[in-house]
């Protein structure tokens, strides 16, 4: 874990450098800017914006099937019972930072050929500490969340059949009863996942930017996204979705769903990826509200990691309507070995002052 911010700084600086030189143009700003809004779309991998336009769309892009598949209707709100705890409300009033954790479980690959039934019954912990759960992820009727009884525990009843579930929630560490300064020992902290297909624990310190994707034999997955940010800082949040290969050339398309930190969705993303003429590896993306207010165009580069199975490293930035750059985005993409395409979870944060 320790080689990650190091190794996407790198990758930051490069996408920053390739945004410049890829943004140069004999127009003014002010001509570019107009053109983006009245162009027709035509997606294309060699086009300083993926020849994406910035008109507003309708919602779900006026597909069904991606508002029905990322829309807000999939995702719940809770009410958890522990978020007038005593000790959270100590936390928050001392500025400490906030941890999330976003868990996804099931057919991440959204394979139409994988459809058994899967029992993911099971729980979530931290020692010591406080759970709160924040958002349910796609639970059908026969799902549920069980009673809370234990500030450091959830649990749920979960089965998949050709779908995948998850859970989005807030992880407050509680420091040493027995520290004389009362800090946190994020080494000795420990948050456990526990269901019948997957078991795996995590410290404390490995929760920074984590993601990582456990996957089965018979085609499910788990995957661990998480995103720490201080008490004060920029918006962060979370995205993920599924990308498709072409059938007949390289590259293809993806889309997905872009959420704030706390799981509440912000909206739809759809984009292509591939080789441009020049063999960089590249993609293009935009960017709407749920009710399909334009809320950017994303760029950046892509490229397998021998570290991940399967897999790879995607990083970028997206802009706003004055073409300025708004904020960074960061994931890593999974093959499938059951469909020609596969899946992506990541992070993006907004620019704020700096």
């Amino acid at each position: 874990m320790k080689r990650l911010p190091v190794f996407f700084l790198m990758i930051f600086v490069i996408v920053a450098m390739t945004w410049v030189a890829g943004c140069r143009s004999p127009e003014s700003p002010a001509t570019e800017n107009a053109d983006l809004m009245t162009r027709e779309e035509s997606p294309n991998l060699n086009d300083p914006y993926g020849g994406y336009n910035m008109k507003d769309e309708l919602p779900g892009f006026g597909d069904p099937a991606l508002a029905a598949e990322y829309g807000d209707e999939s995702v719940q709100d809770f009410d958890d019972p522990f978020a007038s705890d005593s000790d959270v409300a100590v936390t928050d009033r001392a500025g400490c930072d906030r941890i999330f954790l976003m868990i996804t479980w099931g057919n991440l690959e959204r394979d139409s050929a994988l459809t058994h039934v899967t029992d993911w019954s099971g729980s979530l912990s931290v020692d010591p500490g406080i759970l709160l759960l924040k958002r349910i992820i796609r639970f059908e009727p026969n799902d549920e969340i069980l009673p809370r009884t234990e500030r450091d525990l959830l649990e749920w009843k979960s089965v998949t059949r050709g779908g995948f579930d998850g859970i989005l929630v807030r992880v407050i560490p509680r420091p040493s009863l027995t520290a004389a300064d009362s800090t946190i020992d994020s080494s000795a902290t420990y948050i456990r996942f526990m269901t019948d297909p997957v078991k795996v624990e995590f410290t404390l310190d490995q929760l920074p930017g984590l993601h990582r994707v456990i996957t089965l034999p018979d085609g499910n997955a788990v995957a661990f996204n998480a995103v720490r940010i201080p008490q004060a800082g920029c918006p962060h949040g979370f995205l993920h979705g599924g990308w498709f290969n072409h059938p007949e050339r390289s590259g293809g398309v993806f889309h997905g769903r872009w959420a704030s930190v706390d799981g509440r969705i912000h909206g739809i993303l759809k984009g292509i990826y591939g080789e441009n003429d020049a063999g960089e590896r590249v993609f293009f993306g935009k960017m709407i509200s749920a009710n399909g207010r334009f809320e950017g165009i994303m760029k950046g580069r892509w490229a397998p990691d021998p570290a991940i199975p399967n897999g790879g490293w995607f990083a970028g930035r997206w802009v706003g309507r004055n073409l300025r750059a708004k904020g960074g985005l960061k994931g890593h993409w999974q093959r499938s070995d059951h469909c020609n395409g596969g899946f992506f979870r990541g992070r993006w944060a907004m620019n704020c002052d700096s």
